[in-house]
């Protein structure tokens, strides 16, 4: 059933080549309609949900590129998960962060050559339906995410390089035990594994409560949002300069929100337990390393950050053998917004290095093959490269008379 909110249409220019399923409209977006190739809802009938949903993505790039990059965001619907509790009003909790979080990354991929880009709306954010009201998990998430790049046949063994942002992060823990051999690369950031309970600062403490008790409302509460996706001093509202950075910030955060839909109670409670419940054990994180190898696995994180403690970057990468550790410093937990650029060169960086890694490890299994072969072959003729003719009387070497 078609939602009321997501009818109105986007503008395509006649330019634009965009190929989506047949009865699905175009829904709108923040992203750049220029890049856009594809975009439409995939159909998740599943058998480890009671109702089925439909989850919005898009594509941005070139369809037929080798270079195919996943982008998994979170729902900031969790982001106060350890100083919020589910009786205070829904409206006041949470925010609804849909693909289009990603701009600043898919405008960098999408324009560079052989690349194609998936970004996608979690179940319950966006476009994406919520589907039916239970608890949802990041298993089961990862699930959807799989499904989804089956159903635009992104299903080649080593293809795909996975970047997944805080939640976006345990979905790709997830993914990665579901399905080790369709990634080249994995970037956990912003993320953990859910190994123990933080106890929450005191600034979103202070944050939720103001914006659960609607003692702040508007672009203040969006600047308490912001206060806490970066480092404390980041913004510094004495200068122009920072006055224009936090206003910029402001309006792509409400974009985030407000362009699809507000996000349902519903969805804000299946986020909310999903990761409160993630547990990925130091077992699983052991098995994926190895499952993984020689993907390039990279670890980042600000040491400023105070939704994820940088500590629990520090554990998923002592759990992760062969993994990079990046700490960024001073930096918080917008790092696709604070360090943009830094950014989107560690993401180049993380898969030219996961390449390079199935580049080398082809060739050895080429040369590991080709050994095999030729000590499989007859010891007579391992030694000589004379032709061999059969006669009646056997074997003859050498191209002479017999």
């Amino acid at each position: 059933m078609r939602n009321p909110h997501v009818e109105r249409l986007l503008t395509v220019k006649p330019t634009l080549k965009l190929k989506q399923s047949p009865e699905i409209p175009t829904l709108p977006t923040a992203l750049d309609s220029e890049t856009c190739v594809k975009k439409g809802l995939c159909p998740i009938a599943v058998d480890y949900s009671p109702r089925p949903r439909n989850i919005y993505y898009e594509i941005h790039g070139d369809l037929n590129a080798s270079q195919k990059v996943v982008l998994s965001m979170a729902s900031l619907a969790y982001q106060f998960e350890i100083s919020c509790i589910s009786f205070l009003p829904h409206e006041s909790l949470g925010m609804n962060f849909t693909c289009s979080a990603w701009a600043p990354q898919v405008q960098h991929l999408s324009y560079k050559k052989d690349y194609a880009v998936l970004v996608f709306d979690n179940r319950g954010t966006g476009n994406s339906d919520a589907g039916a009201i239970e608890a949802y998990t990041s298993s089961e998430m990862a699930k959807d995410t799989l499904n989804l790049l089956k159903w635009i046949g992104w299903e080649k063994d080593r293809s795909i390089h996975l970047f997944g942002v805080s939640m976006g992060g345990m979905i790709a823990q997830e993914m990665c035990l579901l399905n080790p051999e369709r990634f080249k690369s994995v970037s956990f950031i912003s993320t953990r594994c859910g190994s123990e309970f933080d106890c929450p600062s005191t600034r979103s403490i202070i944050a939720a409560i103001k914006t659960a008790f609607k003692l702040v409302t508007g672009d203040r509460a969006l600047d308490l949002y912001l206060e806490l996706l970066f480092p404390d001093g980041y913004f510094d509202e004495s200068t122009e300069k920072g006055r224009l950075c936090k206003s910029r910030l402001r309006d792509r955060l409400r974009t985030c929100h407000q362009l699809p839909r507000e996000q349902s109670r519903t969805a804000y409670l299946g986020h909310f337990y999903a990761v409160m419940m993630h547990h990925f054990s130091y077992e699983k994180l052991k098995k994926i390393s190895a499952d993984l190898h020689p993907a390039k696995i990279l670890v980042i994180i600000g040491d400023k950050d105070e939704l994820i403690l940088a500590k629990r970057a520090v554990e998923l990468h002592e759990h992760l053998p062969g993994s990079e550790l990046f700490m960024v410093e001073n930096a918080g937990h917008a790092l696709g917004y604070q360090i943009t650029e830094e950014l989107n060169s560690i993401m180049d960086r993380v898969m030219a290095e996961g390449n390079a890694a199935f580049s080398k490890h082809l060739i050895v299994l080429a040369l590991l093959e080709l050994y095999a072969s030729k000590i499989s072959q007859p010891s007579w003729l391992a030694r000589e490269d004379k032709p061999v003719r059969i006669s009646a009387q056997g074997f003859e070497k050498g191209g002479g008379q017999s």
